[in-house]
């Protein structure tokens, strides 16, 4: 695996995880996979919606940041902007402590899981070739008949498709920017009950669209 090989070669592992932090689960992409990196990234909901990012990692790492425990020489600057801004710890906190709740995360699988079945219902109903890629905490509608493995084959998809599908969304009152979904735990029914009308609204309006020429 990566991690055995890094660990063979005394290379430091770092994971993104600016999206999948918190999200996936509570312990992002680490504890899904059960991979714990040398080094990780956080950010977008630690902060509740408001700018914040955070550095985790290793003690043996972490430790550079205090120059009291490694001295001069072993110390690294480090600084920002908007580092410990009160109001985004704040919502960061208040934001953390909801999905630290029972059944959090079990909701927003269960929201995203049904979410998703609708948007490939939908499509699949009217013969649009699609690929629902993604986790049901974060996912995307990629037009293309083919398998999506990485970043080139969503480049390769139909954009046009994806366009007049997204924009239908919004005219349904669904903010579906040209990107992925996340399902989040405010959602009611009536919620998602728009969310999968509007699903098969906007498959009709891909569907309706001229044949390339």
């Amino acid at each position: 695996t990566l991690r055995d090989k890094t660990e063979e070669r005394g290379i430091v592992l770092i994971f993104d995880e600016v999206v999948t932090g918190f999200r996936l689960a509570w312990g992002g992409a680490q504890e899904r996979y059960g991979v714990v990196p040398d080094l990780c990234t956080l950010g977008k909901i630690i902060g509740g919606g408001l700018p914040l990012a955070a550095i985790a990692g290793r003690e043996s790492i972490m430790c550079h940041f205090d120059e009291k425990a490694v001295g001069e020489e072993g110390f690294t600057f480090q600084i920002g902007t908007l580092s410990g801004n009160p109001l985004a710890a704040v919502a960061g906190l208040a934001t953390l402590d909801v999905l630290d709740r029972p059944d959090s995360y079990e909701r927003l699988t269960e929201v995203g899981t049904r979410l998703m079945t609708a948007a490939h219902d939908a499509l699949d109903t009217v013969g649009i070739p699609h690929q629902i890629v993604g986790d049901p905490t974060l996912f995307d509608v990629i037009f293309t008949a083919k398998p999506v493995l990485n970043y080139r084959d969503i480049m390769a998809a139909d954009s046009q498709r994806a366009a007049v599908f997204n924009a239908a969304m919004r005219s349904q009152g669904i903010l579906k920017p040209g990107a992925k979904t996340y399902p989040h735990l405010a959602l009611d029914e009536a919620d998602i009950v728009q969310t999968i009308d509007a699903y098969r609204y906007a498959a009709g309006q891909v569907a309706a669209m001229p044949a390339a020429s």
